[in-house]
């Protein structure tokens, strides 16, 4: 897996460079996670999984090139054209922008077809959200046991610590308390990247071929 985590970063990296991209921060922080779910977890052909978080989906479309979707050289025209989640991207399955969206669209997909798996990633800034707190409500209520949440808790966000802007410790409780499968991930936000690394500011800068260079010799 390391050596798979290895390469992805370094396709983030080229790809933002290459599409002039931000949210490189937000990539980093969950490449393990989903490294993880796409070649180390038996996902079958008609699991669903959305990338609910939206920012940093440079690390999505880097899998779903390695994973034969489409050429790798299309990666960093994908990034740059549709910089958060959308099904203009082959293997994309549902389009997302803001935050707090994508739970609601998880528990209906699960309650659509209980035969399948459906995993969603969300971002510690989703759970700030109210309509993420009813969709929980509405999962529990719904018994949706087929509904597999992954949360990518790094601790910051586009503004700052998570901690100085919302404290989520009952939001997590509460999630993990109602549904049934549902895993909160301590996250560092440019993973990786000694320059990056726990700096919420790399929510939004962009590579120069100076700092691309440096980058690329720490993965």
């Amino acid at each position: 897996m390391e050596d798979i985590s290895q390469k992805i970063k370094k396709d983030i990296l080229n790809a933002s460079y290459e599409a002039e991209a931000c949210h490189i921060g937000s990539a980093l922080s969950c490449v393990d996670i989903l490294v993880t779910l796409f070649y180390n977890h038996d996902l079958k052909d008609n699991d669903v999984f959305l990338f609910g978080k939206a920012s940093g989906v440079a690390t999505y479309y880097a899998i779903l090139a390695d994973k034969g979707h489409f050429p790798k050289d299309k990666l960093s025209h994908y990034l740059k054209n549709y910089p958060l989640p959308s099904v203009e991207v082959p293997g994309v399955v549902h389009s997302f922008g803001s935050v707090g969206h994508g739970l609601s669209v998880a528990c209906g997909m699960a309650l659509g077809n209980r035969n399948r798996k459906v995993y969603i990633l969300l971002s510690d800034g989703d759970c700030q959200e109210g309509s993420t707190y009813e969709a929980v409500l509405f999962a529990r209520q719904h018994k949706l046991d087929n509904l597999y949440v992954i949360v990518d808790d790094n601790g910051l966000q586009a503004c700052g610590a998570t901690k100085d802007i919302l404290q989520l410790d009952d939001a997590f409780e509460f999630m993990k308390k109602s549904l049934k499968n549902v895993s909160i991930v301590k996250t560092v936000k440019g993973k990786g990247i000694d320059f990056m690394e726990n700096d919420y500011t790399w929510h939004y800068k962009n590579l120069d071929k100076e700092l691309l260079e440096k980058a690329l010799k720490q993965i």
